[in-house]
């Protein structure tokens, strides 16, 4: 598997938003990230990822990532982040064009 879900034990890299996204945070990358659009016709993109908060879940450990996961959505004006149905973070200077490098 590539870096987006390397389970092999290779060292792990997230996308460059994700690296971001997670430094901004204050934490670290957790092994595994996929993008979808946005639902509701909504123009956009939704990035789920794992992070490296130090907590510990119970999984098997042939599943990819922490187990920890946060949603990034992508619009064409903000970045999001969310932590379930909890806003962590607004970034005005990311958006859609960062989820595909531009």
């Amino acid at each position: 598997m590539g870096p987006l879900g390397a389970s092999d034990g290779a060292a792990r890299s997230g996308s460059p938003l994700v690296n971001r996204l997670c430094e901004r945070l204050g934490v670290g990358y957790g092994g595994w990230e996929a993008i979808a659009p946005l639902l509701g016709g909504e123009k956009g993109a939704q990035v789920t990822f794992h992070v490296d908060d130090g907590t510990v879940l119970d999984r098997e450990p042939f599943l990819p990532g922490t187990g920890v996961v946060r949603e990034a959505r992508a619009y064409p004006d903000r970045v999001e982040v969310w932590d379930g149905a909890t806003l962590v973070a607004t970034y005005d200077d990311l958006s859609i064009g960062d989820v595909f490098g531009s």
